[in-house]
């Protein structure tokens, strides 16, 4: 009985790991960026601005790395056998059940966590340095 119990053991599928939790956080915030950003260009596309084509230009630029991330992240995770079967949001956070290898788990977010890394993330992708104190002209 304990053979066949070792044997079972050595087929089992790895436990999910920290790296896959971090495919499902990355996943979740890319998503979470790309949404901000329609948002923005679409009432960029509606304001009075005296130059809104840069501005949309710019923000259309990021949209489409961050859709490449995305989709790159999306690769990898199918390749590690992740997969979000559930997301949703509320003003709490965002709940994330996915499948890992066989093994179901959950992922979730605070609102204020999310909206710090999606504001660190845009940062970044529009090459600005976030520990600079911003100063108006």
């Amino acid at each position: 009985m304990t053979n066949r119990k070792v044997l079972d053991n050595k087929h089992k599928a790895p436990l999910p790991s920290e790296e896959d939790a971090g495919l499902i956080k990355m996943c979740v915030l890319l998503t979470l960026v790309l949404d901000v950003l329609e948002r923005d260009i679409r009432i960029m596309n509606i304001s009075p601005l005296k130059m809104p084509d840069l501005y949309i230009r710019s923000l259309t630029g990021v949209q489409q790395r961050v859709t490449v991330q995305l989709a790159e992240t999306k690769a990898r995770m199918k390749r590690q056998g992740v997969k979000i079967y559930s997301e949703i949001r509320n003003h709490e956070g965002v709940e994330v059940l996915y499948v890992c290898r066989g093994y179901q788990r959950r992922f979730f977010m605070l609102s204020s966590f999310a909206r710090s890394e999606v504001r660190r993330k845009l940062g970044y992708y529009l090459g600005i340095d976030l520990t600079q104190d911003y100063a108006p002209l």
